[in-house]
């Protein structure tokens, strides 16, 4: 088994693992975006019942009326507070499915590059040994016509 044979394995092997990770980097992202974009809408909820409670307590609203503005107020606190946290959590996958893909990418780009260095050393091993061949022939070629077996072209 060559050593070109077994790197390919690795290669691809590695290269299906980058191909992995950077599938977890998108579902990452995409979770991401999802947790963000209910943190914003929450937000804009929760802004909402602000304003409707502070236009109750202006309009002159009744205690009872207002004791429900104001759990409406903490409920969508307590929601846009869940979402936040979402979204923290989702920013930290995010953050480990970047670093897992630039480290697969790194494995990679080492069996990569140790590929290519087999490749030069073998090409080079090659040429020597075309090279030797050639002045073994040379050799030989020149003992003969020493010898006068052979005559010069």
């Amino acid at each position: 088994m060559s050593a070109g044979f077994r790197l390919g394995v690795v290669l691809r092997l590695r290269e299906m693992a980058e191909d992995a990770a950077r599938a977890r980097l998108a579902t990452a992202v995409n979770a991401h975006r999802a947790a963000t974009e209910t943190l914003i809408a929450l937000t804009t909820a929760q802004h909402e019942v602000m304003a409707r409670c502070v236009a109750m307590g202006e309009e002159g609203a009744q205690a009872g009326e207002l004791r429900a503005a104001r759990a409406g107020v903490e409920s969508a606190e307590q929601a846009t507070e869940g979402a936040r946290r979402k979204v923290d959590v989702a920013a930290d996958g995010l953050m480990q499915a970047r670093s897992a893909l630039a480290e697969a990418s790194k494995r990679r780009e080492v069996v990569e590059r140790l590929r290519d260095r087999v490749r030069v050393a073998e090409a080079a091993d090659a040429q020597h040994r075309e090279d030797n061949l050639l002045s073994e022939i040379a050799g030989v070629r020149h003992a003969r016509v020493i010898s006068g077996h052979e005559v010069e072209p």
